[in-house]
């Protein structure tokens, strides 16, 4: 983004902004989302878009970062909540629900979520958005329980981070029992991922 709003107004902008693109990426491809597409949805003139943005690919960028932000937040609260199993696999089980729930539930996450590839466009290499996710699921689970394995904490988390979306991209394009079988084995991939740092050596 080019400046943070700093008022109510501006702040409202930017979500119209946000939201607008985010209702297109799950109605058209990348290619043909236009800024005059987005400000029309958004119902908000063309010189407050780039007060905020340069170009359509940084609202991408601040849509994904959104999007993990609020997924992290909803994470927060499962661990928070009193709900959260004390058995680390099924606790993970819990936190990869919530990750399916709001590919159904949220509006844009299913095309972007963390990834920092979309329709092979790069967004902002400055921001790993994986390794942001990472580094906060391991101060979760390492905080509730423990680290009594021997692999190296931060990059197990985020090898398992980024195994499990490109799986979980995979199962979107199929149904029935491939899909099952796919979600399945991203099940199993993450808890051996994990094992080395979770379970005692």
């Amino acid at each position: 983004m080019r400046r943070q709003p700093v008022q109510q107004r501006g702040a409202a902008t930017v979500t119209a902004i946000l939201d607008a693109c985010s209702t297109l990426l799950n109605e058209q491809d990348y290619d043909d989302i236009t800024t005059a597409r987005i400000v029309e949805m958004a119902g908000v003139p063309i010189g407050s878009f780039y007060q905020y943005f340069p170009d359509k690919r940084s609202v991408v960028h601040a849509l994904a970062l959104r999007g993990m932000e609020q997924y992290l937040a909803e994470v927060d609260v499962l661990f928070e909540g009193g709900t959260l199993s004390e058995d680390w696999r099924q606790a993970m089980g819990q936190v990869v629900g919530v990750y399916m729930r709001m590919l159904i539930d949220v509006p844009g996450f299913g095309r972007i979520r963390f990834s920092d590839l979309l329709d092979g466009h790069r967004l902002d290499s400055s921001v790993d958005q994986y390794e942001l996710m990472a580094e906060r699921l391991a101060e979760l689970f390492v905080e509730r329980f423990g680290a009594p394995g021997d692999g190296p904490v931060r990059l197990t988390f985020r090898m398992a981070a980024q195994t499990a979306d490109s799986l979980f991209t995979l199962a979107s394009q199929l149904s029935g029992d491939d899909r099952f079988h796919v979600l399945r084995k991203a099940d199993q991939v993450i808890s051996t991922m994990l094992a080395e740092v979770l379970d005692p050596s």
